[in-house]
Order: structure tokens, then sequence, then C-alpha cells
């Protein structure tokens, strides 16, 4: 507890209600180490609300998923940060025997993404060549690579961006990619589709709005999920994204096949009942979700929400009536 001297807010209700793990507590100070202690009591305010549930049976946020927001928070706060020590350099090692060429690579900063990208896309790529071949030739020019990334930036912060891999992410490290072409979210956050499979617009959005699988505790990331109809789509359910999350493989086939069920309301929370009939709510993080206000006035936009989400739905589902 000693730690949390400097954020009294989170250790009065860790102290009330010891319901966070020493490695919980221990990633938050890890990401709070970071910022300049003048932030402390603002992110300390932030980690609090950030904890406190706003819904019956809502789950608590996953402590990965708040570090980084964390760093976020940061970021916004302190756009010109106290210099960090000087890490350990990157390096390439290399260690040659009679039987074989041993290499060791350490890359930082935004290029151990675009490292990443490369060794995912020689893996992907269609050929019999084995990873180890493919990488020779890649290096040898034999192979060229064409990469792929979808980056999402918010309207009212153009500065930022998010990937379905990685989350939240430096724009500098893909400052040199060349933009393929720009779309804009809103045009298919308010439509329904005609068929089955969402249209890629469609997928996009609900990847930039949950963040990563809905199925509580899980975080498998944007890019690894499944869209999932939560009203299945042979029982009426519509191509909209308020009746769209993302799902793991593993997660759609429990709730495929009745393990558990899963319901949404307007502000794209999902409560999920499984086998032990104990309802468990999560909600989405990725970087179209807007902020709600807390107490009176929180809980009245929640119901105006709420009624105004019914309305479409029940329209939606009653059309053929």
């Amino acid at each position: 507890m000693a730690a949390m001297t400097n954020l009294p807010h989170l250790r009065a209700i860790q102290e009330r209600y010891y319901f966070l793990s020493i490695r919980y507590l221990a990633s938050i100070m890890i990401a709070v180490a970071k910022a300049d202690p003048t932030l402390w009591e603002e992110l300390d305010l932030r980690i609090t609300d950030a904890l406190t549930p706003v819904t019956d049976g809502e789950v608590m946020i996953q402590s990965s998923t708040l570090s980084k927001r964390i760093a976020a928070w940061i970021k916004e706060l302190d756009p010109e940060p106290t210099p960090e020590p000087t890490p350990a350099k990157d390096y390439v090692q290399v260690t040659t025997t009679d039987e074989a060429t041993y290499v060791r690579i350490k890359i930082s900063g935004p290029n151990r993404l675009l490292l990443n990208d490369i060794i995912t896309q020689l893996k992907d790529t269609d050929t019999e060549d084995s990873l180890p071949e493919a990488l020779m030739a890649f290096l040898m020019e034999k192979i060229q690579l064409k990469i792929t990334k979808y980056l999402f930036t918010p309207h009212n912060h153009p500065d930022q961006a998010w990937s379905p891999d990685y989350g939240d992410i430096d724009p500098e490290a893909y400052a040199n990619a060349t933009l393929v072409c720009a779309k804009d979210l809103d045009e298919v956050a308010g439509a329904t589709e005609k068929s089955y499979t969402p249209s890629e617009k469609m997928k996009a959005l609900i990847r930039a709005r949950d963040g990563h699988c809905r199925f509580p505790g899980c975080c498998v990331p944007a890019s690894k999920c499944q869209v999932d109809h939560i009203i299945p789509w042979a029982e009426g359910g519509p191509t909209a994204a308020w009746n769209l999350q993302l799902l793991c493989q593993r997660h759609h086939n429990m709730k495929t096949d009745g393990r558990f069920t899963a319901d949404a309301n307007g502000l794209a929370e999902i409560r999920w009942i499984g086998p032990m009939d104990v309802p468990a709510v999560t909600r989405p993080t990725g970087p179209l979700v807007k902020a709600m206000p807390r107490g009176i006035w929180g809980q009245v936009l929640r119901d105006r929400i709420q009624a105004r989400f019914e309305r479409i739905r029940d329209r939606a589902l009653n059309k053929e009536d």
C-alpha cells in the first residue's frame, strides 16, 4: 500500500474492497511511474473512475487495457513528457556454429511494430516456403512485401492512432506509409446492411468500437476476432452496428452452441449469462467509445439512449409484422 500513497483515491477503494490483485496494482504503478508527478492527482481520479462500475454485473477492466489507457492519458495531459532514461540500444546479435546461424534481434520504438508486421506478413504469405526460407528470400530481395494496415483516428483527436493489432500506437510508426484510402465510419454507424456478412466498413466500425473480444475477461485483439450477430441472423437479427460484436473463435463457438447468451444495450454494453446464471457485463474499449458523464445527468442520458435504442431495435425486429 505504501506505493499507492501518491494515488489516495485508488488506495481508499482498495483498502475498502481489496478487489485488486498485487499483479494488477503493479501494472498500474508501472504505468503511472512514467508520468510527471504533477499528473498523479488527475491520473488517480481517472483510474478510480475507470475501475468504478456504471451498471450491475459489470466486468472490471483488464489490467493490460487500463495500462494502455493510462499511457494514452499521460500523452494527452503532457504532450511533451519528461524524457525517460536512455534505454538499452537496439541490437542484432549473430552467432554461427558448424550447424547453424543464430540471430537475436531487439528493435524498440515504432520500428518494433514494423518488424512484427514484416514477420507476420511473411508467415501468412501464400507460399510453400517455411518462415525461415521466406525470411531469407525477403532478405535477398527475392520477395517483395506489401503490408496493408488499418489505422483509426477519431475526428476529435486526429493526432491519435489506434490499430486493431496493437491498440493505441504512436502515429510515427507508420509515418512513411502510403495512404491508400480514407473512410469515414460514421457513414455506417446507423446503417442496416442487407447481407449476412458485414461490409468491410461495418467490420472496421465494430473493431474500432469494441477494441477486442467482448467476452468477459478476454482481450484477444480486434484483428484476430470475428464479427458476431448478437441476435442471430437466422432469428431475424439484422446486420447493424447495434447487433454486432467482436468475438474470438473460442468464445464465438461458446455463444453459438448455447453455453452463453449475450444481450446488448444502447451503449453497446454486452450482458452475458452463462451456465451459473450469473450476469456479467462488458463495455467496449475501442477508440470510438465516447466517455459518459457520471451522476444523475449520466443516468438520465443513459436512460434516453436506451429508450432510443429500444425503439430502433424493436422497429428492426418487427419490420415484417
